[in-house]
């Protein structure tokens, strides 16, 4: 870890500077109340604040003269935000830089980098960075003690291994993020205009790929612009873990790549023959034409501009999430596809481990001269009107209460009603997840689910005469989330493959990240060669120099590593 983090001070230039540096007190200095006493504290009070993640198209600024979330929060706890945020793409590098260097906030909001896993929360903690909160009593703010009554794991997830609190909880109990580990689309008026059957084999799959290729699919009387796949350089693991879950329970997760257990031994997926199968499915692909060339070097965007391209040209792309831009009509025509069977039979949905819904969202450093106040404004960001301003925007504009007699996402009373699709909610009008959130399955489901029988209707048929309503239903995201998330239930991945949360110790840790930090691109870089056609995937010395290389750089040595902490 040490090793790891020093690198980043080469990019300290683009840090900003927090000033602070005391020690945290155990005394407020304000009032503090969640339970529906504003503001939070009569004091002259400022929070500096990362936000790891979260500038994107739908947020361009978190600060308070720009952003409506930023404003509500600041004028109903009294408490300012001094606030620096990052992409999602560099948010990983800006906060290590900003451990290492010394210049780091109050607190830290972790979005989705997977800074709160237990071996960070250990290593930091260690380090006197993070405060201990186990004498500040967290399950005292009534909502933060809802998140731990109802999901108790969850007091587990926020601990170092030294059994010390570093940071507090966020759940994400989402079906269709679960199942979004190796996920393909189809765009559906080709099948639906030319009566054909939707693929549900390898086999029926590499038909209507050729079919795609050979055909005037789209109508427009050139028989050479359809690309049967594309996908970007991003999602070229959503690509291959599909494909392969067609031959073995292939995991594929925030924290593994083709490493799982095996009756509970570590499992390196990426050497077996049913791996090997799968990739010689995909080379033949790529050999017949079935693969854009350039999938393997196109940015997202790019592929989202083919994607849209007019008329349709794409028959498959492969994303976590739709790759069309929503809402649109071509997102609308966008559909899900089930997982495949194989040869041998084998069909494994794209759902990750069952620790993936709780994380930590929040960390508080030895910089924040009041962690009372600090984890009482984030119990009043769990507020149910406060998180769903800080999910889509403000209410009245992006949500409101649900229609009389209307339904949620599962038959029962909603919650709420969104009046705009997530992701297309008004420019910083909200902080786009990147708040305090306790998304429990009830939050998640409670949505109203407008519209419900005309969605089902065009699932079924895909008659063009619904494609506008379905495209404006501004429901229709989460209930067709829901409903293709559903439908990979039947070939879940069993929990028993997959490695469960472990605490490495140091030595490990470093030499676990020193590893991945070298074997992660390797097999990003051999698995693309073997795809098309740089290195014959069917020549047994070019495998067994792959499986070599893999040796060399560390591979076993991890496997045995994570062997010591499976019990």
């Amino acid at each position: 870890m040490k090793k790891l983090f020093s690198l980043f001070l080469l990019v300290l230039l683009v840090l900003p500077t927090f000033a602070g540096g005391n020690r945290q007190t155990g005394t407020s200095t304000g009032s503090v109340s969640t339970a529906g006493g504003l503001p939070l504290t009569t004091e002259d009070v400022t929070f500096s604040v990362f936000i790891a993640g979260g500038l994107a198209n739908s947020v361009t600024s978190f600060d308070y003269k720009d952003n409506a979330f930023t404003k509500k929060i600041t004028d109903e706890t009294g408490i300012k935000l001094d606030i620096i945020s990052s992409s999602d793409a560099d948010a990983n590098t800006r906060l290590n830089a900003m451990l290492a260097s010394g210049q780091y906030p109050d607190i830290i909001l972790t979005g989705y980098t997977g800074f709160g896993s237990i071996n960070n929360l250990t290593y930091w903690g260690s380090q006197g960075i993070l405060i201990p909160l186990d004498k500040y009593n967290i399950k005292s703010y009534p909502n933060i003690k809802k998140v731990l009554d109802e999901y108790p794991a969850a007091d587990q997830r926020i601990r170092g291994a030294d059994g010390h609190i570093y940071g507090l909880p966020y759940v994400n109990d989402c079906l269709h993020c679960i199942y979004s580990y190796g996920r393909a689309w189809y765009h559906m008026p080709f099948l639906r205009d030319n009566n054909r059957k939707v693929p549900e084999t390898i086999a029926e799959f590499t038909d209507y790929l050729r079919w795609v290729r050979d055909n005037d699919v789209n109508k427009n009387g050139n028989r050479n612009d359809e690309i049967p796949i594309a996908f970007s350089a991003p999602n070229l693991r959503q690509f291959i873990s599909f494909i392969s879950k067609a031959y073995m329970p292939f995991i594929f997760t925030s924290d593994h790549f083709g490493l799982g257990l095996n009756k509970g031994r570590v499992w390196e997926q990426y050497r077996e023959k049913e791996f090997r199968q799968a990739l010689a499915t995909m080379a033949g692909w790529y050999k017949e034409g079935l693969i854009a060339p350039n999938s393997f070097t196109m940015t997202d965007e790019q592929v989202r501009n083919v994607i849209h391209n007019e008329p349709a040209v794409v028959g498959v792309h492969f994303w976590a999430w739709n790759g069309a831009r929503q809402p649109s009509a071509r997102w609308a025509e966008t559909f899900h596809l089930k997982p495949l069977a194989g040869p041998a039979g084998q069909r494994n949905s794209g759902n990750s481990d069952p620790w993936s819904i709780l994380d930590v969202r929040m960390v508080i450093t030895d910089k924040c001269k009041d962690p009372v106040l600090a984890i009482a404004w984030y119990d009043y960001c769990l507020n149910f009107e406060v998180q769903m301003a800080g999910y889509i925007g403000p209410k009245g504009e992006a949500w409101g209460a649900p229609d009389p007699g209307s339904r949620s996402l599962k038959g029962a009373t909603p919650l709420y009603k969104l009046l705009t699709t997530f992701g297309g909610q008004q420019i910083n009008s909200s902080w786009n997840q990147m708040n305090p959130l306790y998304q429990s399955a009830e939050f998640r489901l409670g949505e109203q689910a407008a519209e419900f029988e005309t969605a089902q209707k065009w699932w079924e048929t895909g008659d063009p005469s619904l494609r506008d309503r379905i495209a404006a239903n501004s429901s229709y995201n989460e209930i067709n989330n829901y409903y293709y998330a559903n439908a990979d239930v039947p070939w879940t991945i069993p929990t028993e493959y997959f490695i469960p949360p472990v605490a490495l110790n140091d030595a490990d840790n470093d030499r676990v990240s020193d590893i991945n930090s070298v074997l992660n691109p390797y097999l990003d870089q051999a698995i693309s060669e073997f795809i098309t056609g740089s290195k014959d995937i069917n020549n047994d010395s070019a495998w067994n120099a792959f499986l070599s290389e893999l040796d060399r750089i560390g591979a076993k040595d991890r496997t045995a590593i994570y062997q010591k902490y499976i019990k």
